[in-house]
């Protein structure tokens, strides 16, 4: 366990710590935060039986770790003389408000002069936010994406309609931030989401490309603007790193399962300790780029299907894999995935999950047939109170 203070507190670093709610743990030293995440894990696993001792690993970036941001734009109200829109984040638990962010240490130290300049370029040229009150405007929100060990960076504008001076808009940009790839995109459902219907590339290629490094090698990893990857990138070395060295410890690695796949960042980095890596992804944008990063890195060991996990799952598990990985989303496995698992039971599972309450009902259905034998807390969000867990389970003889 790392640490950057003895003392309990420390003096905060944002002048909206409070206002936010992002970095809810922000006024807390690291040795304390990492103690409460650990203390969040055993009190969720508590009724879960045979634990081994529980690790926890820090963040190697607490600052600025952040390769994935999303501001939402909102309009001001009651109006105020001179002032055209906010631009920023939503305060926890007040969707309906915007918070106007003057800065943010979890992305990059560029962003909040971007978030100043694209400020300026919409009260310029009079584009007005969206009012999800009233369900008009055009400005939805600003998405960042930023490789943190390559020199490559992604804005994505969502609008209602697309239609925004293009040009204007791509210079208050490179202003102030040193975007390879602008983008465009269209979303005019009710929901409040960054994601969009429709994307048009303004400038470069529409992506950006991340390297991980591992003790023994690299992988590249293609990002587009809807695709998953996680969200500290020296924290999904770690995280990598560690199932990596998992499977290499395997008696036998011949196929590994990667389920919950996204873009095939756990895949991909398996590749070189398995014969054969197969994943699984709903989202069709994400299982595209798992192809295309495997193609990127030469891995012809590498094969991805687009479908539901708990669907294709019993016919990937006649293959007789030595093991399963399964990251899934918040709401931990669907039923029929555990099932599927217990019914074949390969090996080994190893579990990562980014929501404690579910790794815990999960663990006690797979607890029938497996033992957990390594039991991991990795921060990945420093000041944060979430915490990513990664479980290792041996099939009980």
């Amino acid at each position: 366990m790392s640490a950057t203070s003895s003392s309990p507190t420390e003096s905060v670093r944002c002048r909206h710590f409070g206002a936010c709610g992002g970095c809810s743990l922000q006024d807390k030293s690291y040795d304390a935060q990492l103690v409460l995440k650990k203390d969040k894990v055993l009190t969720a696993l508590s009724g879960v039986e045979g634990l081994p001792e529980l690790a926890v690993l820090g963040s190697p970036d607490r600052w600025h770790y952040r390769n994935k941001m999303e501001f939402s734009f909102g309009d001001v109200y009651p109006p105020v003389e001179g002032k055209w829109l906010k631009l920023g984040m939503k305060p926890k638990g007040r969707w309906y408000e915007i918070l106007d962010l003057q800065e943010c240490h979890l992305p990059s130290p560029e962003a909040a002069g971007l978030l100043a300049s694209v400020r300026r370029w919409a009260e310029s040229e009079k584009v007005p936010p969206y009012n999800a009150h009233k369900k008009n405007g055009v400005l939805r929100h600003l998405v960042l994406r930023e490789a943190k060990n390559r020199p490559e960076r992604m804005v994505l504008l969502v609008t209602t309609d697309g239609q925004v001076p293009r040009t204007s808009f791509i210079d208050a940009v490179l202003a102030a931030y040193p975007a390879t790839t602008i983008l465009l995109g269209s979303n005019a459902k009710a929901s409040d989401t960054a994601i969009s219907d429709s994307l048009e590339i303004l400038t470069g290629s529409g992506f950006i490309t991340e390297t991980l490094y591992f003790p023994d090698g690299a992988v590249d990893y293609r990002v587009s603007p809807h695709s998953f990857f996680q969200t500290n990138t020296k924290g999904a070395e770690v995280l990598y790193g560690l199932l990596r060295s998992w499977t290499r410890e395997l008696p036998s690695t011949g196929t590994v399962l990667d389920l919950y796949c996204g873009g095939g960042g756990i895949a991909l980095s398996l590749a070189g300790a398995a014969r054969k890596v197969v994943g699984v992804e709903l989202n069709a944008a994400a299982a595209a780029d798992a192809r295309a990063n495997a193609a990127r890195n030469g891995f012809k060991n590498c094969e991805f299907y687009c479908a539901a996990v708990e669907l294709l799952l019993p016919a990937l598990l006649d293959m007789r894999p030595e093991a399963v990985v399964v990251d899934p989303p918040r709401a931990g496995l669907h039923a029929k995935a555990a099932a599927a698992l217990l019914e074949m039971a390969p090996p080994a599972v190893f579990y990562v999950s980014c929501n404690s309450e579910s790794l815990g009902r999960d663990l006690k259905i797979l607890g029938a047939r497996y033992a957990v034998e390594r039991l991991v807390a990795l921060d990945l969000f420093p000041h944060t109170d979430h915490v990513e867990t990664v479980v290792r389970l041996g099939r009980r003889s």
